[in-house]
């Protein structure tokens, strides 16, 4: 779950992986705030209630991915070493930080963004 930065007018100004102050607070993906922050970079485009949904697809595409990569490796069709030094990093992080979360006390973990 990823922390947001507020400013003093309350907007997203960074998202992280975990808190860096007592002030970051956790917030999910398909939060309307995070989706605005995400899309700034977009133009007109971003108020576009299309565009958010398009955002929250491709979140849960990128677990799709995910899940791909692991039943592949699993299967021995592909080898986790034959990826990209920064794929495997990144896969790997990722990894970690969701057995973590898994372990935690935290009974509401849910990978999946509720639509």
């Amino acid at each position: 779950m990823p922390y947001a930065i507020r400013n003093v007018h309350g907007e997203i100004i960074g998202l992280t992986a975990s808190p860096n102050s007592e002030n970051d607070e956790p917030v999910d993906f398909t939060d309307p705030d995070v989706l605005q922050f995400m899309a700034k970079d977009a133009g007109d485009i971003s108020s576009q209630p299309q565009y958010h949904e398009l955002l929250i697809q491709d979140l849960q595409q990128i677990r799709i991915l995910e899940d791909l990569i692991d039943l592949l490796t699993a299967k021995g069709i592909i080898l986790f070493s034959e990826l990209p030094s920064p794929a495997q990093e990144k896969l790997l992080r990722k990894k970690t930080r969701r057995e973590e979360l898994s372990q935690s006390n935290d009974i509401l973990v849910d990978d999946d963004p509720i639509l």
